[in-house]
């Protein structure tokens, strides 16, 4: 009835090599776009052909660099002190 699988399986997506950020200092995220704001990164990324990723990193880093955070270090010790 059933077929049998003759050569080796095939590897699950997530264990491509893709799917591993590109280096330590980078992390995947997920955002929810509107339709329309979605629509306006994609063009913005096709007429500068840059990856939306990028945009995204310029955009979500103008934005909060308005605000001084404490760096990582100081929030590390202020959760364990």
């Amino acid at each position: 009835m059933g077929r049998k699988a003759t050569g080796p399986r095939q590897a699950s997506v997530s264990d491509q090599k893709g799917d591993s950020p590109v280096s330590p200092t980078t992390v995947k995220v997920t955002l929810h776009l509107s339709v329309g704001t979605a629509q306006r990164l994609g063009v913005e990324s096709a007429m500068r052909r840059i990856s939306q990723s990028a945009i995204a990193e310029d955009v979500l880093a103008a934005y909060l660099s308005r605000w001084q955070l404490p760096a990582v270090a100081e929030s590390n010790r202020l959760e364990t002190g």
